[in-house]
């Protein structure tokens, strides 16, 4: 097969449609899962042994993020060592089984069922995140296929998280179980029977001996990835990219009520606008790259966000006293500025997000690629839960204006350190 391809080609190709939509089944059951257990935390009281509802949702969201500190390290050895087209197939019929675990937490109405669950699916996407990254520069050696690959990954990704988060809050907010257990029934044999399709693939490198100690292993494995200095500085920034991720989504809800004025319908419209828009800078970053690494569009894209931020937030600076429903916030123009400055960020964060992945990629060895990947995932679960816990630590103190604005300056500090390091030696 030529590997020369076009979008088009791409697309309907065996080697990447597959994976592609493997990867998409995998994302959306995710979140169907943990945005359905949530809910019924939330709103139908299925708690941890008598704690407060936003305990509860808590312990749940560090439980789901957990397995990606205790299992990376070993997830990207396994990745490495054995077919990865081998390993997806083992992946699926484990989600099978972690399926029919969080129905039965479901139908008995039990939270300690729905959060092994829970953990499971962690556990499960901890180890297919390394692959879906590392199989492809064996299935595309050329780089234009590579990247606009990347591109697609990126969006289909944003895509069917947010898919996954809409329809597992919708319909378990309408009690609608049925329908839930047949989303994630059908995504999950689905996700099961193309992994027979995808184009089989040979270990990428040599087998390693495994330390069962698991912080003493991914210590070990974290130190010899960082050991290149590039690859280092390339995972710091896509973690990077995560942390401002979670502040903004995290964050958001409230900012459209309190400042922007709009309804729960107006957020969950920005949400969607903000996910798409990522995938859609990343597939038009992967587009005009042709096949190369262009660091400057790291610093374009970050410099975008912290651009359209600022204009965001000098719009909706003040509090405001009413809640708009969707069609009233959209017939005002400060509404319809709001939608674009949203898709003007998330657009920019795309352009940022893929040039980094694409990089990781071209620069890490191909023997030891899925343990990069793995350690990225690593680090940005550590990124993200720094975030999040120094966010509630300074809303105790500031306004939620002046976090996002220290969030935009310290973005603006990134880019900055950023430049000095891929650009005060190296010409691009």
């Amino acid at each position: 097969m030529q590997e020369s391809l076009n979008s088009n080609s791409l697309l309907n190709s065996r080697k990447f449609l597959p994976l592609f939509t493997i990867q998409f089944l995998n994302a959306i059951n995710d979140h169907i899962l943990k945005n359905a257990i949530l809910v019924m935390i939330t709103y139908q009281g299925m708690v941890l042994a008598g704690l407060s509802r936003e305990l509860s949702v808590n312990i749940a969201t560090l439980l789901f993020i957990l397995p990606f500190f205790l299992c990376s390290a070993y997830a990207g050895k396994l990745a490495d060592t054995y077919s990865k087209v081998f390993l997806i197939k083992i992946i699926k019929f484990c989600e099978i089984g972690i399926v029919i675990v969080a129905i039965m937490g479901f139908i008995t109405h039990n939270f300690y069922i729905s959060i092994t669950s829970l953990v499971a699916m962690g556990i499960h996407s901890s180890f297919f995140g390394p692959i879906k990254y590392s199989i492809l520069p064996q299935y595309f050696s050329e780089r234009k296929p590579l990247l606009l690959a990347n591109g697609y990954i990126e969006l289909g990704t944003f895509v069917a998280v947010l898919l996954g988060q809409m329809l597992g809050s919708w319909y378990m907010a309408n009690r609608q179980l049925e329908i839930v257990v047949a989303m994630m029934l059908v995504s999950t044999f689905m996700g099961l029977l193309l992994s027979f399709r995808l184009e089989k693939t040979i270990p990428a490198g040599e087998q390693e001996k495994i330390n069962w100690n698991v912080f003493q292993e991914t210590y070990r494995v974290y130190k010899k990835i960082t050991v290149n200095k590039n690859i280092r500085n390339n995972l710091h920034a896509i973690s990077w990219f995560w942390a401002m991720g979670v502040i903004y989504t995290t964050q958001l809800p409230v900012f459209t009520e309190s400042y922007m004025g709009g309804c729960a319908h107006v957020f969950s419209i920005l949400l969607g606008v903000f996910s798409v828009s990522i995938g859609l800078g990343s597939v038009v970053c992967a587009k005009i790259s042709n096949g190369h690494i262009h660091k400057r569009f790291v610093i374009y894209g970050a410099l975008g966000k912290s651009v359209f931020s600022v204009i965001l937030l000098f719009l909706n600076y003040t509090v405001k006293n009413h809640c708009l429903d969707l069609p009233e916030f959209s017939h005002q123009l400060i509404g319809l500025l709001n939608f674009g400055l949203i898709f003007l960020i998330g657009f920019s964060a795309g352009f940022y997000s893929v040039t980094c992945y694409n990089e990781l990629q071209v620069i890490s060895p191909i023997n030891i690629l899925s343990q990069v990947i793995a350690v990225n995932n690593l680090m940005n679960a550590a990124y993200m839960v720094v975030a999040s816990i120094l966010c509630s630590i300074l809303l105790i103190f500031i306004s939620l204006w002046w976090l996002l604005m220290l969030t935009v300056i310290c973005n603006c500090i990134f880019v900055l350190i950023y430049w000095r390091l891929n650009f005060k030696l190296v010409n691009n």
